[in-house]
């Protein structure tokens, strides 16, 4: 009885071993992923830099799909984690305009210490085929899409930012949410193409500002026009 006893109770930390494991790997493969800018996975090099066997990997994980799922379910779970966090702070909402900004700058610090999370999320569509796993569509209230949260938050925020008269009513919160998202990724795809040698927090801040200063006029108020002069 005494040893059956000892080993019952040994269960629960080995279990806790291989969970601990499992997100070794997965951590691995985000910074394979960052280093590579793809997303095909070498189970090989996966294993030598987690410092274990590549048979051991599927000791952790039955198949190669299921390690893509890990890989993807908890991508969405990090940026979830952090918006809600950002978001959270109710007292951020009275000024929607300056939240939405900060959203964005938030996620693109996150890109910067995680950028293999976020091109997991970029291509997620790819890697959920592969993983056998269904997406869900970007409805904003699917419980772990990171993009779905990501995107009814922006359009919320433009939301309560028109309701508050500080951009024109006619604009639609979708498109916005989109155009965000387009600047987002492709920034961020661009910094790690370029080896990472430029400010992405600049380059978005100016991207940004100059998206939000185009969207602030008015339909009624009169813009002045650009005077352009050729150059004999």
């Amino acid at each position: 009885m005494p040893n059956m006893g000892s080993s019952s109770r040994k269960r629960p930390v080995q279990r806790m071993n291989s969970a601990r494991r499992q997100l070794e790997i997965v951590n691995a493969a985000f910074d394979c992923i960052a280093a590579s800018g793809h997303l095909s996975l070498s189970t090989t090099e996966l294993a030598y830099k987690v410092g274990i066997s590549q048979p051991a990997i599927f000791r952790h994980f039955r198949s190669k799909q299921q390690l893509h799922r890990a890989i993807l379910e908890e991508a969405n779970l990090r940026v979830i984690d952090e918006l809600k966090l950002l978001i959270g702070r109710s007292e951020m909402w009275s000024d929607p305009i300056n939240l939405l900004q900060d959203v964005i700058f938030q996620m693109g610090a996150s890109f910067e210490r995680s950028p293999g999370v976020w091109l997991t999320l970029i291509c997620q569509r790819s890697i959920a085929a592969e993983a056998e796993l269904p997406m869900v569509e970007a409805s904003g209230r699917g419980n772990k899409c990171a993009i779905s949260q990501l995107t009814y938050t922006l359009e919320r925020l433009f939301s309560a930012a028109r309701d508050k008269k500080q951009v024109s009513d006619l604009l639609k919160p979708q498109d916005i949410s989109n155009i965000m998202l387009s600047i987002l990724f492709g920034m961020g795809q661009l910094w790690l193409n370029d080896e990472r040698s430029f400010d992405l927090q600049q380059r978005l801040g100016v991207a940004l500002e100059g998206v939000l200063a185009g969207y602030q006029f008015l339909p009624d108020q009169p813009r002045s026009r650009m005077q352009i002069s050729a150059i004999a």
